[in-house]
């Protein structure tokens, strides 16, 4: 286990720690639940819970594949990459048009008995955005880290993934009268039509051109 490989296992922890599904579902618990604390801490339990069970079944089902297919990684890379570049795509398109915004409200079964399953319910509906993760795992499987080292590495993302949302939560019950209006207010600005953004959409296909640059010249 090298100091770089470290250090970009961390990158791409934090970048899937900013994960927009969970953040908003935080905040809808603390604007909308009867007891927000415990529906909260049970909701990230099951979240995380999930995201490093789904870590876990990933880097063994992998690790498998690679002992059993030659240049297995390889390819998964280069799907990866590819993969990537075609969503920045499809998302700067989206970009260019006007969109409606879902709203975004709690469900009536969710509360604090209830929450966790629903942690696990909302991960696994996120899981194709989970990019990061699997290109974490592809690293951990091409670097030959041993099994023990790589489960403790997977139990560190996943804290590093739920580390945005837990402070969320965290101050959200410590300062709820303060933060209440700011975060109504935002959840207010989810709703509704969202106009064209040239800026994201620009930005989606300049990642779209990093993504197909790094396949090309980096992957092979």
């Amino acid at each position: 286990m090298t100091g770089g490989l470290l250090w970009a296992l961390t990158g791409l922890a934090l970048l899937d720690s900013v994960n927009a599904a969970t953040i908003w579902i935080v905040i809808v618990i603390l604007l909308g639940a009867k007891r927000p604390a415990p529906t909260g801490w049970a909701f990230m339990l099951g979240a995380a819970a999930s995201f490093l069970a789904f870590a876990l079944m990933l880097y063994f089902g992998l690790s498998f594949a690679d002992t059993v297919l030659d240049g297995f990684t390889l390819w998964l890379r280069r799907l990866l990459f590819a993969a990537l570049a075609l969503v920045l795509v499809v998302m700067g398109v989206r970009r260019l048009r006007p969109r409606e915004r879902r709203g975004r409200t709690l469900p009536a079964w969710v509360n604090a008995w209830s929450a966790l399953p629903f942690g696990v319910l909302a991960t696994i509906g996120d899981l194709p955005n989970a990019f990061p993760l699997v290109l974490a795992v592809e690293r951990l499987i091409d670097a030959d880290v041993p099994a023990p080292a790589a489960i403790a590495v997977l139990a560190g993302y996943t804290l590093l993934y739920a580390l945005p949302s837990a402070l969320i939560l965290a101050a959200g019950l410590a300062f709820n009268t303060e933060l209440r209006e700011q975060l109504q207010s935002m959840l207010s600005g989810h709703a509704g039509t969202a106009p064209p953004s040239p800026a994201l959409a620009a930005a989606c296909f300049a990642g779209a051109a990093a993504s197909l640059a790094v396949l090309l010249l980096w992957v092979g």
